[in-house]
């Protein structure tokens, strides 16, 4: 059974969309620093949260059932 290329593209977009609604914060580190405080180096690390608007999860929900459904219109 062969899947078309856009299914595989649309189920991915809907994937992320689920995703981005389920868990909409993102941690990422962002700067990593090493001091030195009396004779012992420390490393301090910080991190970035982004969010992602529902807009753009909803969005990716529905680029992937348009990429779905155009996949399924064209075999016909």
């Amino acid at each position: 059974m062969k899947v078309h290329p856009y299914v595989i593209m649309g189920i991915l977009c809907i994937a992320l969309g689920i995703a981005a609604l389920v868990h909409p914060n993102v941690s990422m580190p962002s700067k990593k620093s090493e001091i030195e405080i009396a004779g012992t180096k420390t490393i301090i690390e910080t991190t970035a949260i982004i969010q992602i608007p529902k807009v753009f999860a909803a969005l990716l929900l529905l680029a992937g059932g348009s990429f779905i459904f155009l996949s399924a219109t064209k075999s016909k």
